[in-house]
């Protein structure tokens, strides 16, 4: 089983990749090009489980991983304590935590909203007073 922590970010990615031993095997920062992420998985054979935090990015990079058999976790931000509270904050050591914390099963499980709902609740979202 491997494991991949992603820190998203809307040009590009940090996805650190670890073995079930805790084992880093890969850090990088990618673009967010479905081409280049899709490489980057396939170099790692199945099981795979990622996690990404629940920011308004994430659709697409759900729509890309779970074609691939790839396990996609959604994790809500603000209960990643082990991140939010971190003396030393990079997007490097970030993306490691999640992975980290995917691994040992400590990764708080946010909704993963269907597709057919996505944009009737983004609509929803941008009439919201103050939004």
């Amino acid at each position: 089983m491997f494991y991949t922590g992603i820190d998203q970010h809307r040009a590009s990615s940090v996805l650190t990749t670890l073995t079930a031993d805790g084992d880093r095997l890969r850090q990088v920062t990618l673009p967010n090009d479905r081409g280049v992420l899709t490489a980057y998985f396939a170099q790692f054979p199945a099981p795979h489980r990622a996690v990404v935090e629940a920011t308004g990015r994430w659709y697409w990079l759900r729509d890309l991983l779970v074609p691939q058999g790839i396990d996609l976790h959604l994790a809500p931000a603000k209960f990643l304590k082990a991140i939010a509270y971190a003396k030393v904050k990079t997007d490097a050591i970030d993306s490691d935590t999640l992975a980290q914390l995917l691994r040992t099963g400590l990764i708080p499980e946010a909704h993963m909203i269907g597709e057919a709902q996505r944009g009737p609740r983004d609509v929803l979202r941008a009439r919201l007073p103050g939004a």
